[in-house]
């Protein structure tokens, strides 16, 4: 099996994943909100924490070992958790709850074995192209999931969706088994390494600051749709199906863009200008001047999130050893997810004390620090490449 074939077949693996992915999130969210406002809230609530500890604890074992094997184990975990919850008595049980928590905690671990599996067996120039292909497949599985969600949302039942993501999970396995098998005959990409530490990423720290600050600005994406889809407590389903297909669309698009802007610019500066652009999307926003800009401001502002991620995620996994990729992922996605969970935590706190557009405008500050932190970054590797042929 080469090595294009291989990344291909993990393609499909994650194809397979996410479609049962979307159909899950979508029908435990129904499940839940059937139950009332406040366990949706609480099924929200429980993923967030999971996935930081995932990605920070976790992640980094997957450069010890066999990335395959790993993947394959988070499979069986999730069959495992999404059989508990269908023995449960509904979707707001503890044993649910439980279950949600246990999925969000390996969540992270396998993005991180599939980039520690792309970075040993592809050069750092290809890794861009490895992470706009994860994106493109994210989004593309995303406007199918919620589409079919929204359309299917008076006959979508829990049972079904769960039954429907284990035979999922199950043909993602024996994909992955027929890719365990073919390398045990070359095994010297499957063999452990060492993980090394934190301390090994510190020239990295300031990249995983803009991660963060960026995502603290833009968690808000996550809800806004709904916000101004719902008045007087009344959600407009066909305005928030409108608002998520567009910010969908537009996202399959920046995924798409991310690798000849990258090609073009380099590393640091597409970054950058994503950070500036999303800042701008998010001024944009803060004037809530009807659904035009609702939809033009958050779709680009995702648009351009996607360039920023994969732009920012590529050039870190490329600047360490195949053995740190797991680590490095897992770092990663801790500062994405806990800039938005950080968003969400402030949103809460400041609903009732500011003026919605305020609120978004000290989101685009947040930023726009990310613009600078990015830039700083860029002014520095430019000063060390002008200062290198005076040192020789």
């Amino acid at each position: 099996m080469s090595g294009w074939s291989t990344r291909q077949f993990i393609y499909l693996s994650h194809l397979i994943i996410q479609i049962g992915g979307w159909a899950f999130r979508i029908g435990i969210l129904i499940g839940l909100l059937q139950s009332g406002m406040s366990a949706a809230g609480l099924g929200i609530a429980v993923t967030f924490a999971p996935i930081m500890l995932g990605s920070l604890f976790l992640s980094p074992l997957v450069d010890r070992g066999d990335p395959i094997s790993a993947m394959m184990i988070v499979n069986a975990v999730r069959i495992c958790a999404l059989l508990a919850i269908f023995g449960s008595d509904g979707a707001d049980s503890f044993l649910s709850y439980a279950a949600m928590a246990v999925l969000s905690l390996v969540q992270p671990v396998y993005l991180s074995a599939e980039i520690a599996f792309f970075r040993r067996i592809t050069s750092e120039d290809g890794m861009i192209s490895v992470l706009r292909n994860i994106a493109n497949i994210d989004w593309l599985t995303y406007l199918l999931g919620m589409f079919a969600g929204a359309m299917l949302s008076d006959q979508l039942h829990l049972p079904g969706v769960l039954a429907f993501n284990v035979s999922a999970i199950m043909l993602s396995l024996v994909v992955l088994l027929g890719i365990k098998q073919q390398f045990r005959r070359t095994p010297a990409v499957l063999e452990a390494r060492p993980s090394g530490t934190v301390l090994d990423l510190a020239p990295l720290y300031p990249a995983f600051l803009a991660v963060f600050l960026l995502n603290l600005g833009a968690g808000i994406i996550n809800v806004y749709p709904a916000i101004h889809a719902t008045a007087d407590g009344v959600l407009d389903k066909n305005v928030l199906l409108t608002i998520v297909m567009a910010n969908g669309v537009l996202a399959l698009l920046g995924a798409l863009a991310v690798k000849p802007i990258y090609d073009l610019l380099g590393a640091l500066p597409t970054i950058a200008g994503a950070a500036m652009l999303l800042a701008a999307c998010l001024a944009m926003m803060s004037l809530d001047a009807g659904l035009t800009l609702v939809i033009v401001s958050s779709s680009a502002m995702l648009g351009f999130g996607q360039i920023f991620a994969a732009a920012a995620h590529a050039h870190m996994v490329s600047s360490v050893a195949p053995d740190r990729a797991g680590r490095l992922s897992g770092l990663f996605q801790c500062c994405t997810y806990s800039g938005v969970a950080a968003n969400g935590i402030a949103l809460s706190l400041l609903g009732d004390w500011l003026a919605f557009g305020t609120i978004v405008l000290l989101c685009a500050a947040s930023a726009f620090v990310a613009f600078a932190v990015a830039t700083f970054a860029v002014v520095r590797s430019m000063d060390s490449q002008t200062s290198r042929p005076a040192d020789r």
